[in-house]
């Protein structure tokens, strides 16, 4: 995966805008970025430059903001905030009866092919490799769902997602799962 070098991201400004509470004229300033810029932006005029889309991130806890920025300069390689009418995403209880439903099925067709995934790859058949590309397009949905449960919670709760991450990796380490 390449990052992209700039993108379209005037939804997820606005998502800022409205969120963080500010106006065009102070996230230009925060981001030292001048007053036109920032409005062309945010109108999708002007693409946002990597450099400015990290000082973003790094001046703001705005965990939707954070994740339409990371979908889009990833080319739509993370989860994307979802946004559909499937879900009422403002319903908080709503959106973690969804992120249930997405990991108990993951969870169902991982249990149904475990005995497909006991054998050695070369040993599965072309169907076999078929059915565990599903569970892979399911962990994606799974994983799209938790992503905007955890920015559901974070609003709602005012939980500083940024910190909460910082944490984490100190206690991924700690377990040894990444170096």
């Amino acid at each position: 995966m390449v990052l992209k070098q700039a993108a379209e991201v005037g939804e997820a400004v606005k998502t800022l805008l409205l969120e963080e509470e500010l106006t065009v004229e102070q996230m230009s300033m925060d981001l030292n970025i001048s007053k036109q810029l920032g409005s062309h932006i945010k109108n999708d005029r002007r693409r946002m430059q990597q450099d400015v889309a990290k000082a973003s991130i790094q001046a703001y806890d705005c965990p939707a903001y954070a994740t339409d920025l990371i979908h889009e300069f990833s080319g739509g390689y993370t989860p994307p905030v979802l946004r559909g009418k499937a879900v009422d995403w403002d319903n908080r209880l709503a959106v973690e009866d969804f992120a249930v439903r997405e990991v108990q099925e993951v969870i169902a067709i991982l249990e149904n092919i475990r005995p497909i995934l006991n054998r050695k790859p070369g040993e599965t058949t072309k169907e076999e490799r078929e059915r565990i590309a599903q569970v892979t397009d399911e962990i994606y949905d799974a994983e799209a769902a938790l992503a905007n449960l955890k920015i559901t919670l974070a609003k709602n709760y005012n939980i500083p997602l940024k910190k909460r991450h910082e944490n984490r990796k100190v206690v991924w380490k700690a377990k040894e799962w990444f170096a």
